[in-house]
């Protein structure tokens, strides 16, 4: 290849890069605008900020849905588990949504949890701040990390089948790996109630984790925190594909244009 086209492609990548960096920073007043140079026509997309709600105590160390980069995302204290979720209102990327909803549309996700944010390595007696390592390689042998297609739910009434109308991609962590999504519009705060029962649902189709604070800890659950691991990994997505089931049931999916 020569230097020239090595230039224009190294070019045309950079040139990608900022177009879409300046649509996900625009997407983020409300609303979004679409792919520069994917406006009109049956190829129209938009760029969607994605944001994140934790209902639970893992936390949610990033991932992406569509191209968009999911945020870091902390989960409750143990003891508000079901009262409260955290997160909303933190972007770093925007996912790619086409222009109008259509039934079986799905989107690609990819997760890390951090299961046990309460355990923490051993500091150790030294300058700076230096904590034990081999305690940290135990740790990390239990982050999780996931990847899944899931259906897309359709817009809120409000928007119809019409992506551009709604204001993001807001990616719900429930219990269990299960994933639920809305769309930043009025209907989502009007519907948190209904949002917390889905959770609730979701609670009972895994093993509940041990809390774990300490090396103590670990060593006493350490059978039941590998069967868990293994449990999560083959878990499939149960309320999304549900709740769209009850919507297609309940004639409650919009009628999609052209």
């Amino acid at each position: 290849m020569s230097g020239k086209k090595i230039f224009t492609a190294s070019r045309l990548i950079r040139l990608s890069v900022l177009l879409l960096s300046a649509t996900a920073i625009t997407s983020c007043g409300g609303g979004f605008e679409p792919f520069v140079g994917v406006t009109s026509g049956k190829n129209k997309s938009y760029a969607a900020p994605v944001e994140a709600l934790v209902y639970v105590y893992e936390n949610i160390s990033g991932g992406s849905i569509n191209g968009g980069c999911i945020p870091n995302t902390n989960g409750v204290d143990d003891y508000e588990v079901g009262k409260k979720r955290f997160g909303g209102g933190s972007t770093c990327g925007a996912a790619y949504l086409p222009a109008k909803w259509k039934p079986g549309m799905t989107a690609r996700i990819n997760w890390e949890v951090l299961p046990y944010p309460g355990w923490k390595a051993r500091m150790l007696d030294m300058p700076g701040v230096n904590f034990d390592e081999s305690q940290k390689s135990i740790m990390r042998q239990y982050y999780e990390n996931y990847s899944a297609v899931i259906p897309l739910p359709p817009p809120p009434p409000s928007a119809g089948d019409d992506f551009g109308k709604v204001a993001n991609i807001t990616v719900h962590f429930l219990a269990c790996n299960q994933l639920y999504i809305t769309y930043g519009t009025v209907e989502e705060g009007r519907n948190t109630p209904m949002h917390y029962q889905l959770f609730a649902k979701s609670q009972k189709l895994c093993t509940p984790r041990p809390s774990i604070k300490s090396m103590a800890d670990y060593r006493r659950n350490k059978a039941k925190m590998d069967a868990i691991k293994q449990e999560r990994a083959n878990i499939k997505q149960v309320i999304l594909p549900e709740y769209i089931k009850e919507l297609e049931q309940q004639g409650k999916l919009p009628v999609t244009g052209k």
